[in-house]
């Protein structure tokens, strides 16, 4: 199997999300930043794909507390991307795909 850098990357940025713990968050928040500033707007994209998918937004209030990390890492996220030129598209690619 072949990889491209860009396919490494992007399954870093799933393994990184989906492993988010209190212990490594700092450090994993580092690494996906230098991933997606090295592989650009598909690499951000695809982290606020990820965070969306692990956050549970059935708002039935019961949550175990598992998504903790991703959701605090999605507000992060979301307040840096309302700065970005390109939030409306980043926001939307993210939502629909």
């Amino acid at each position: 199997m072949n990889l491209d850098s860009l396919s490494l990357a992007l399954s870093q940025i799933s393994y990184l999300v989906d492993n988010l713990t209190k212990k490594n968050y700092r450090a994993s928040q580092q690494e996906i930043q230098h991933i997606v500033n090295r592989h650009g707007p598909e690499a951000d994209r695809h982290l606020l794909r990820c965070l969306f998918s692990h956050v549970d937004f059935s708002g039935d209030g019961k949550s175990s507390g598992k998504d903790f990390h991703q959701t605090q890492f999605l507000i992060q996220e979301c307040v840096l991307l309302i700065t970005k030129p390109n939030f409306i598209s980043t926001l939307s690619f993210a939502l629909l795909h």
